[in-house]
């Protein structure tokens, strides 16, 4: 054991509590005051590296029984600042957030900021969307808390530049799957949101009620539909502001909708529909 201590006081501050945080037999030995920097140092230290989700659900676990969800949300971004410093490396430091806070606005925020954060690849323009993507269409881990808000993040983002990644998520989830994803979901209206459930009312006609339950809960969430454009990665811009294309108020955006529902819908739940919508 002194060995040990000796070689890992030896190390820089980070990797050192990197070290602990990895070691089960030691975590035990981290104050509250630590654990925010712990968890930053470990996502910093292991972040480029695939397969640790599981070892990151049980860290976060400790840390989140050690710390307040305000200390949490703080931490998620104080290691963003660190992601956005290093030109979106390291994005998968905030992936243990997305999975395991008892807190929606702390699993929705990370995923917020993989999706605007994380660094494109030569594959892919929009590395961090399609890396919650998958998380979504992963098979659940033990310790796994619900994906939606992960989902209500990637929606809320309101970019129609998207809807390529998210057209994954109704084609491999099975339709029992998507009515969970459905029934938690809260995002606010957007052409991206209504796009995407209707393709899928389209694709999944089995799923005509669900889809039509989250149409109705959007209109109360805001009071216009917008389009607009998200600088992704937010780093690489001067100017990180969304650029509004479009919106349309809440009534004027049904009749967009109105042909494509009534494929699937009878006229009573239409006038359902229509009458929130209005």
């Amino acid at each position: 054991m002194g060995l040990f201590q000796d070689q890992t006081n030896s190390l820089s501050e980070i990797k050192r509590l990197a070290a602990l945080v990895m070691d089960p037999s030691r975590r035990n030995e981290i104050g509250a005051d630590q654990w925010p920097l712990a968890m930053i140092a470990y996502g910093l230290v292991t972040c480029n590296e695939t397969g640790r989700e599981q070892e990151g659900i049980d860290i976060y676990r400790q840390f989140q029984t050690c710390c307040t969800a305000d200390t949490r949300r703080k931490c998620a971004l104080q290691l963003a600042a660190f992601i956005r410093q290093r030109k979106g490396d390291g994005w998968r430091a905030l992936i243990p957030f997305v999975l395991t806070d008892e807190e929606k606005d702390i699993r929705r925020q990370a995923a917020f900021l993989i999706a605007t954060l994380a660094a494109p690849s030569q594959e892919e323009r929009f590395t961090g969307i399609t890396g919650i993507v998958d998380l979504i269409c992963s098979s659940p881990l033990p310790g796994q808390e619900g994906m939606s808000p992960a989902l209500d993040a990637l929606l809320g983002l309101a970019d129609l530049r998207l809807a390529p990644c998210l057209s994954v998520i109704s084609k491999k989830l099975s339709d029992s799957q998507l009515a969970d994803l459905l029934a938690d979901m809260q995002p606010g209206p957007s052409v991206l949101g209504c796009d995407w459930l209707l393709d899928m009312m389209d694709a999944k006609p089995a799923l005509a009620a669900s889809v039509t339950a989250a149409l109705c809960a959007m209109p109360s969430r805001a009071p216009e539909v917008m389009d607009v454009v998200v600088p992704i990665p937010s780093w690489q811009f001067t100017n990180s502001a969304v650029q509004p294309l479009h919106s349309w108020t809440i009534a004027e955006y049904y009749p967009r909708m109105k042909d494509r529902l009534s494929r699937h819908l009878e006229q009573e739940d239409m006038e359902t529909v229509r009458q929130i919508w209005s």
